[in-house]
């Protein structure tokens, strides 16, 4: 199938940025009603389970020929992901101004470019290394609304949290969808992530009946769709153009949160999201 303005693989990416913002919207909502994280994060496994084991038990033919260095690359993918969702930010937004959070999150950008370089072979480029600008310039506005940071030792658990999203998801998401399907990479990383996440919430003490159910299966259905997408982004695409893609996700999630949580955007806000949408445009134009 030919797509004559875009790529595929940029509107798989795209696909999965705007899920995942329409997921951190419903979230926000959730939160606001009283809900607590760890409920949540246990709630969203639940409710998701069902359908990540039947698209596993569609791959399972294909799950028994894959080597054994692909089966630690998903194991690699449940711990990390889910040691870096549950327990890392639970330390950086504790320990972290949010403003700081929001804006050194983005490194996430810097860390891709750098693992994909050394683990994928992907070259650096000064194309790259433009874009990033760009997008961390226009990352910082929107985040900041133009005001000074001042950093803090908290600050580490938000760039050790970039760090490991950026290797435990993009990188070793895209190792496992060259030697797999993306269904059977998507589906088994849930599947191996579900035990460790669960005993989190438990550990914590957090289960309960939640206290917004639509909201919870909106959630639930937006983080379906993300990771579908996400995990055809990165058999699609390399791992700096999906991660690059991905920066426009705070900026669907600003322009969101106007008209449903009622937040307002200042004009420096603007100025940074049109940069990481000039960004965005020039990392599909520009082919990286």
């Amino acid at each position: 199938m030919k797509f004559p303005i875009f790529s595929k693989k940029f509107l798989y990416t795209f696909s999965g940025a705007f899920f995942w913002a329409i997921a951190i919207l419903f979230t926000k909502i959730i939160l606001k009603n009283g809900e607590n994280t760890y409920n949540l994060v246990f709630w969203t496994i639940l409710l998701a389970c069902p359908f990540w084991i039947y698209i596993f038990s569609k791959n399972i033919k294909e799950f028994k020929t894959i080597s054994r260095k692909s089966y630690w690359i998903l194991i690699g993918m449940g711990l990390i992901g889910s040691m870096a969702v549950n327990i890392i930010e639970m330390f950086a937004i504790k320990y972290s101004q949010a403003i700081n959070y929001s804006f050194l999150i983005r490194s996430v950008v810097l860390f891709t470019i750098i693992f994909a370089f050394v683990f994928l072979g992907e070259k650096i480029t000064w194309k790259k290394i433009l874009i990033t600008f760009f997008i961390l310039a226009g990352a910082y506005l929107l985040t900041t609304s133009g005001k000074i940071i001042h950093l803090s030792s908290g600050d580490i658990f938000t760039l050790i949290e970039a760090l490991l999203l950026s290797f435990g998801n993009t990188i070793l998401g895209k190792m496992a969808t060259k030697r797999m399907s993306s269904d059977l990479s998507a589906s088994a990383s849930y599947i191996i992530a579900v035990l460790p996440m669960t005993l989190i919430a438990l550990f914590m003490g957090a289960i309960a009946m939640p206290k917004a159910p639509i909201f919870l299966i909106l959630l639930t259905i937006s983080n379906i769709f993300g990771t579908t997408f996400r995990f055809k982004a990165y058999k699609n695409a390399s791992a700096s153009y999906v991660t690059m893609i991905y920066s426009f996700t705070p900026v669907i999630v600003l322009f969101l949160a106007i008209p449903f949580l009622g937040e307002t955007i200042t004009p420096i806000q603007i100025i940074g999201g049109v940069l990481i949408i000039l960004a965005g445009i020039f990392v599909e134009k520009l082919k990286i």
